[in-house]
């Protein structure tokens, strides 16, 4: 009995001994006083009043930085672009263009609008940044004369070379041996000429140029005629000279000449457009690119139909 009791007894001290082991390896969780998480929310409320305090700082700097970066994307100060070009119809195919331009933060300041010689100057100077006055045949008569290259940054309208009278209705009522006069420049020359020969006043020789267009050039008269070469700018003047006389519709619709009143004319399809005339040092200027696109745009071919009645037509 004795044995079997201490062997109990021994049984008992080794499982509570177990027992105590387990107990310390898990300690139970201390239980929070109410005082305690009072204390521990008083601490955390500062800080996510500082979180909330800070948001707005953070929206504040977040707009500012999208505000610069929307500044750095508006169109930088206006361009001023100089030019030289005809009173009609370019200066007011420019004008018409005004607000277009100004949306795109163009300018144009059209510097001369009456013609001489000194604009081909002033183009190859820089003292212009384009000219509005001349088409391709034009503007290489141009470099050939002043040993220049000029560009072509697009082309804008046609003005279709027309022949007109002070003196009679029809090219049919034209009398025999009518005296025409003719520009004396090559490349207008060259127009001109062409368009006796299409209506079967003339035949010119193949070897007959933009460049080297004279009355020389005529090899047979089908029908008599005096063709008479002068100075284009007195053409309209002295019109009444003449039998007809051939000058640029733009210098027509400037005269008040009813354009619409032609005894013959180039067809539409003409390669005769006005281009924008640059130098080198402006044939990739971005303002003029865009000027450029917002000449051809549909807004301005509107307004080139609906101002000139068919004088003047948008290019191409």
């Amino acid at each position: 009995m004795k044995k079997k009791a201490v062997a109990m007894l021994t049984a008992a001290a080794m499982l509570a001994a177990m027992l105590t082991g387990c107990g310390n390896s898990q300690a139970p969780a201390q239980e929070t006083t109410p005082a305690e998480t009072a204390a521990a929310e008083e601490t955390a409320a500062p800080e996510t009043a500082a979180e909330e305090t800070a948001a707005p700082e953070e929206t504040a700097a977040e707009e500012t930085t999208a505000a610069e970066e929307t500044t750095e994307e508006a169109p930088a100060e206006t361009v001023v672009l100089k030019t030289v070009c005809d009173l009609t119809p370019h200066s007011e195919i420019l004008n018409a263009a005004k607000d277009l331009l100004a949306a795109e933060g163009i300018e144009i300041d059209i510097v001369s609008t009456t013609w001489d010689a000194s604009w081909n100057e002033m183009l190859v100077d820089g003292e212009v940044d384009f000219a509005y006055f001349m088409h391709v045949p034009a503007m290489e008569s141009i470099e050939e004369e002043m040993g220049v290259t000029l560009y072509s940054a697009g082309t804008v309208h046609i003005e279709p070379y027309a022949c007109f009278s002070n003196k009679v209705d029809s090219v049919d009522d034209l009398p025999e041996n009518a005296v025409i006069a003719v520009p004396n420049d090559a490349s207008n020359e060259y127009r001109a000429l062409k368009v006796l020969e299409e209506n079967g006043f003339i035949k010119l020789s193949d070897e007959m140029t933009s460049l080297n267009a004279s009355a020389q050039m005529v090899t047979e008269y089908v029908k008599p005629i005096e063709i008479v070469e002068m100075d284009q700018a007195n053409i309209i003047p002295m019109g009444d000279d003449f039998d007809a006389y051939f000058v640029n519709v733009n210098r027509a619709l400037e005269a008040g000449l009813d354009t619409t009143a032609y005894l013959m004319r180039e067809g539409e399809d003409s390669e005769y457009a006005n281009i924008i005339t640059v130098t080198e040092e402006n044939k990739d200027n971005p303002a003029i690119a865009k000027m450029v696109e917002v000449l051809k745009s549909d807004e301005i071919k509107k307004f080139i139909e609906d101002h000139y009645n068919g004088a003047v037509i948008p290019a191409k």
